[in-house]
């Protein structure tokens, strides 16, 4: 009997259509078997046993299977996906036995891989018969009773007291034993002495115990010793293979020992022993193969068994005698899988335990209540052909959402519902796994589910085993007590989703990426509501999902409790800008509050106005607001988590001030400077610590919303602060060498950052958004806690809270790694309850000033100006003109009251000319000329035009502007270009076109059109002091009109005989109607004059264009300000004498 077990196949290739159906064919001896389709998949997974009857004839050595991969079609021919052919040699013989096929490429009809692999594993039964004397399994091995090997899929079986932890309910083991029977013995092996060759390739390690440690590994064969590279970290990836090449008799070497150690090579200790495990060497041969590929080894300490387990390290091995070939292994392939992620392996049943070791089946209870704001995902084409028929679709919940939960290979998923943003599953999740579990992450997934198409990923975070439990055991040296640890436990609590921008614009995606977890979220992008609970089991449960009862849905009420919060940010300035054109403004937002595109929340202030950037006279640009600096404010409504937010910030406070300290007395014994004074400054760090640990620490006590973590957080956090300053106490009274105490010190810094992490941090980030034009450009996050006022004590606010800092926007996915910088802000951020929300007005500086703002259009239409040519524009609109505004419609907010009326008043940030910030510059325009072919040269009916070929003025009409001077005495053709040497370059033009898309400088009879670039060359006069806004006509003689020679071009201040629209600013300030200083600007909610009459003859299209514009540009808001009596010029001179010790941008230092 021949079985086939197909595993699975990764990397598929995708069809013009989409994602395949792929089935499995497998061929032997003209005998055809097939598994069933995969729907739309690119990593199928079938599981699938096939079996071949051999009728009798044994296998030999040119027996072969051949596999072809389909994409399934259901009216026509199934296409070829790839095809392989597998050699079975290594199954010839007497003996039952299994071998894994693992990765093996797939080929297209050319022969020429594809990229794509298939698993497969295949058992072979003998036919009844004399024994076959070739039998080339190496070293003579007949098999009596059950057999359990197998491979990476959770095969293998325990030899020699190795007892891999594979349960035994599990799909893979069912497997197994259907494909072999038997448990080896070994014969009496040969006493002549061979040639064998041992490999082992170490992939990678995982949680290794320690703090800032280098792991090396060694492992030590037949008395050789190889090591790898030093890495970093605790998950240090090596991908090194080591070759052992011996010669001893079979009996010899099967006793021998593989041993592998994992040394913390930065320690000076000599127990820098991480972890070791221990293999026979004849476990590795009996396994199928002569290898154990891919095995995940639990490390321990040899000295104590009972200490748990040390880390993990994923090994593969493998023992060649003389003529034997290694199994198939693609490392690329285990790197793309590698990349795809860890959580997806099936860990469990690839794990090895040492003798004595022992794992319990422990059970998560994962409570999934509910999930709010999830963003539309698709375009819902069924709600939109039920409105077409006049049914009413429901828009605002075009989400199907469900919950996948995987973790260690696991996954389970909740029902769906459908058609809601805010859905509530009320369910329970069991995940059963043995404990202590190697993968530190427990991943939730929101997907939306799709009737027609793939389902879409609305988010993915993760619950950090590490941070939510505790494994204890560390003994405090003054008691002698050990740290009692405790089992994972997490909330109620709301988790974030951060991933792509949430606007819906029906084009693919390109940041879909981010969605699933891979690199960080730009967007905020809902939240749910989870509860993790651990129980240990003596066994495995086998209930997947149930409803929460209804007492527990009452428990959680008391955790939903929401508080407003306040937040404003002033803009100081914003530089370094490369990208010029379009206008910029800044958006600011947390959770959906302040989104501008979002119609969930009422509208806020979030957003700046538009500016134009102006160069700054060397390499970059920057934003020309002078001392009028912008201001966004916004309100929001969160859970109060100011016991956890508190504890955090004073936290980081100590680890500040220790990290300053230290940095500052590294940097002095780098200087060596005298003893006297590295003492007083070591002196000041160790009194500062003492000091900063003793204050009163922020407890949880007489809070409603506490949590069974809170409660265990706190407890490890108040033991560790009073170890660590009994330590740096006694070290004060003992220490006499200073570099000594570093290493010391470096641990409590370690350990204090530790104890900074909040997992149950339930407040989205502030994200800072750059909006250039219409379209988002580069974003920053900020935590919230560093910016969130605390009335508890100053320590307890963020360490940003109030104060400005400088922030370096990036752009969303920046694959040049920061190379290219988008924005440098400088911002003031406050974020607090509102209850307390008079605070800022001790933070506040400036003078802020509140406006509602609206333009009004004119177009030229016969030689006038009026409002009858605006064609998609409105009379009276915001800044973007898409939104129209009435002035009877606007009213002030709730709490403000108009002061004065309305008048012009131009923004000047938006009228900045070409030349602004430059001391040079040179004025252009085209001359045109045309003729018919073959005709002579005249002027064109437009006969000067800029470089795209819209109407200029001539070069007589051009002045130099106030504070200018000519540098050249006249016009001249710039000939340093592809053209004649007249400085004509010519073209033809194809209708519909009106103007020549390409030019070449030499002259064909077909040309039509010729043109010329003339310029002039100014410079500044310093002899002349400009004022700012120079050039800029005053309001009473232009009456605030603005230019542009089309509708969404540049405005500028002079007319040009071109331009055919105009526009005007009107202003109106608010006050508030009672006195509450600055803080008043959190009173600003909801949108200013949006017209919600419906004009005549427009009906529903009006309403329609209303709506997606407000959609699209977001609501008309007022304005704030902050006003500076002075602006400060600053001059800086840098001399840049030399570098040293420069650190290397790479780790090895090979760049």
């Amino acid at each position: 009997m021949l079985r086939v077990i197909v595993e699975s196949a990764t990397n598929i290739p995708k069809t013009k259509f989409g994602k395949p159906d792929p089935i499995v064919s497998v061929i032997f001896k003209d005998e055809k078997k097939k598994t069933k389709k995969i729907d739309s998949e690119l990593n199928p997974v079938w599981n699938e046993i096939l079996e071949f009857d051999l009728k009798g004839i044994a296998l030999d050595n040119s027996s072969s299977l051949t596999i072809i991969v389909k994409d399934f079609e259901t009216i026509g021919q199934n296409k070829l996906i790839g095809s392989a052919s597998v050699a079975l040699k290594d199954l010839v013989g007497n003996q039952s036995r299994s071998f894994p096929f693992k990765l093996i490429p797939l080929l297209n009809e050319r022969g020429q891989e594809t990229g794509a692999t298939i698993d497969l594993v295949v058992g072979y039964e003998p036919p009844a018969g004399p024994s076959n004397p070739n039998d080339p399994g190496g070293i003579n091995a007949q098999e009596d009773g059950e057999d359990d090997g197998g491979y990476e899929d959770g095969l293998d079986g325990p030899v020699g007291g190795i007892t891999p932890a594979v349960p035994s309910g599990t799909k893979e083991a069912q497997l197994a034993k259907r494909i072999t029977k038997g448990k080896k013995t070994r014969r009496i092996l040969s006493n002549k002495p061979q040639d064998f060759q041992i490999r082992v390739r170490v992939i990678e390690g995982r949680q290794l115990p320690g703090n800032n440690i280098k792991p090396v590994v060694k492992v030590h064969v037949c008395g050789q010793t190889h090591r790898t590279r030093i890495k970093r970290g605790n998950n240090p990836y090596f991908d090194e293979i080591f070759f052992y090449n011996v010669h001893m008799t079979p009996l010899e070497l099967l006793d021998e020992t593989v041993s592998i150690r994992v040394y913390d090579s930065y320690s000076l200790r000599a127990d820098c022993l991480m972890g070791e495990f221990k293999i026979d060497i004849g476990y590795v041969y009996d396994e199928p193969g002569h290898a154990v590929m891919r095995k995940w080894l639990l490390l321990n300490d040899p000295e104590d068994t009972n200490s748990g387990a040390k880390g993990y390290m994923k090994v593969s091995m493998f023992v060649l005698g003389t003529g034997d070939e290694p199994p198939i292994l693609c490392t690329t392939v285990s790197l793309n899988r590698l990349k795809k992620g860890k959580e997806s392996d099936d860990v469990e049943s690839n794990l090895l335990l040492p003798a004595g070791i022992a794992l319990r089946w422990v059970t998560f209870l994962l409570k999934i209540y509910r999930a709010e704001d999830i963003p539309q995902m698709d375009d819902a084409f069924a709600q939109t052909v039920k409105e077409i028929f006049g049914g009413e679709a429901d828009k605002k919940n075009l989400v199907d959402p469900f919950v996948e939960v995987s973790f260690a290979g696991k996954k389970v998923c909740t029902n769906i519902i459908e058609r809601n943003a805010n859905p509530e599953w009320n369910q329970i999740i069991y995940l059963q796994i043995k404990f202590p579990s190697m993968c530190e992450k427990i991943k939730l997934a929101v997907v939306d589910w799709d009737r027609l198409t793939k389902n879409d990923v609305v988010g993915t975070t993760y619950l950090s085993l590490s941070k939510i439990a505790s494994s204890g055991g560390e003994v405090e040296v003054s008691t002698g007590e050990a740290e009692v640890g405790f089992l994972p436990t997490f909330g109620p609590c709301y988790l974030n989703f951060y991933g792509s921008p949430r606007e819906y614009t029906g084009f693919p995606d390109p940041y879909d990426e981010l969605n699933f977890g891979k690199g960080e979220g730009v967007a905020y992008r809902g939240r749910i509501l989870v509860e993790l609970a651990t129980i240990l089991d003596s066994k495995p449960v086998n209930k997947k999902l149930e409803t929460i009862p209804n007492d527990d849905l009452l428990v959680v009420e008391k955790y939903q409790r929401r508080r407003k919060f306040c937040l404003a940010a002033v803009f100081h300035s914003a530089t370094m800008l490369q990208d010029t054109g379009e206008p910029i403004q800044f958006e600011v937002s947390i959770g959906n509050y302040g989104n501008k595109f979002d119609t969930t929340c009422k509208p806020l202030a979030s957003t700046t106005q538009y500016s134009r950037a102006v160069f700054d006279g060397n390499y970059y640009y920057y934003l020309p607001w002078a001392n009028t600096k912008p201001v966004v404010t916004l309100t929001s409504f969160w859970e109060d988590i100011s016991h956890r937010l508190d504890p955090v910030n004073v936290i980081l406070h100590m680890t500040e001030k220790l990290q300053s300290n230290l940095t500052t007395l590294k940097s002095g014994m780098q200087a060596k400077i005298s003893e006297n004074r590295l003492a007083e400054m070591w002196l000041k760090l160790i009194d500062d610590l003492t000091e900063d640990i003793s204050k009163p620490f922020p407890l949880i006590e007489g809070k409603s919303n506490i949590t069974v973590l809170d409660t265990q957080i706190e407890k490890l956090r108040l033991k560790s602060l009073k170890q660590i300053g009994e330590a740096a106490v006694r070290m004060r009274n003992e220490a006499t060498d200073v570099k000594a105490t570093l290493v010391e010190i470096e641990d409590w810094l370690d350990k204090l950052l530790q104890l900074s992490e909040e997992p149950q941090n339930s407040m989205p980030d502030v994200i800072i958004w750059m909006i250039r034009g219409e379209k988002r450009l580069a974003y920053a996050r900020v935590p919230a806690h560093q910016v969130l006022y605390s009335t508890t004590s100053p320590e307890s606010s963020g360490k940003y809270c109030g104060k400005t800092q400088t922030i370096f926007l990036k752009y969303p996915q920046d694959k040049t790694k920061d190379v290219k910088m988008p924005v440098e802000l400088r911002i003031n951020i406050w974020l607090g309850l509102s209850a307390v929300e008079k605070k800022f007005n001790s933070f506040a500086e400036g003078t802020f000033s509140v406006f509602a703002e609206m333009y009004e259009n004119q177009a030229l239409l016969f030689g006038k100006w009026g409002t009858s040519g605006l064609v998609g524009r409105h009379k009276f609109s915001d800044v973007t003109g898409k939104i129209k505004l009435k002035r009877e419609y606007f009213l002030p907010p709730k709490g403000w009251e108009w002061e004065g009326e309305w008048m012009v008043d131009p923004e000047r940030s938006l009228l900045t000319e070409a030349d602004a910030g430059h001391t040079e510059f040179t004025d252009e325009v085209y001359e045109n000329e045309s003729r018919y072919p073959g005709g002579e040269w005249k002027a064109s009916e437009e006969s000067y035009t800029d470089v795209n070929g819209e109407k200029a003025p001539p070069p007589r009409e051009f002045t130099c502007p106030l504070g200018w001077m000519w540098e050249d005495d006249a016009w001249k053709s710039d000939l340093n270009r592809a053209v004649d040497e007249h400085g004509w370059e010519y073209g033809i033009t194809i209708p519909p076109d009106t103007k020549p898309k390409s030019w070449v400088a030499a002259e064909k009879m077909y040309h039509t059109h010729r043109r010329r670039r003339l310029v002039r060359k100014r410079r500044r006069d310093p002899a002349q002091a400009v004022a700012a806004g120079r050039g800029m006509p005053s309001y009473e003689d232009q009456e605030g009109w603005e230019y542009a020679s089309l509708i969404g071009w540049k405005f500028h201040w002079k007319q040009h005989s071109s331009d055919t629209f105009r526009r005007r600013r009107w202003r109106r300030k608010m006050a508030p109607s009672e006195t509450h200083g600055a803080a008043a600007i959190f009173k600003l909610e909801g949108a200013l004059g949006a017209d919600t009459s419906v004009d005549d003859g427009e009906g529903k299209s009006s309403d329609k264009t209303k709506e997606t514009a407000t959609k699209v540009f977001g609501a008309n808001t007022p304005l704030v300000s902050c006003y500076f009596d002075r602006v400060y010029t600053y001059h800086l001179r840098c001399y840049i004498y030399q570098a040293r010790n420069l650190m290397a941008l790479d780790k090895d230092s090979f760049s």
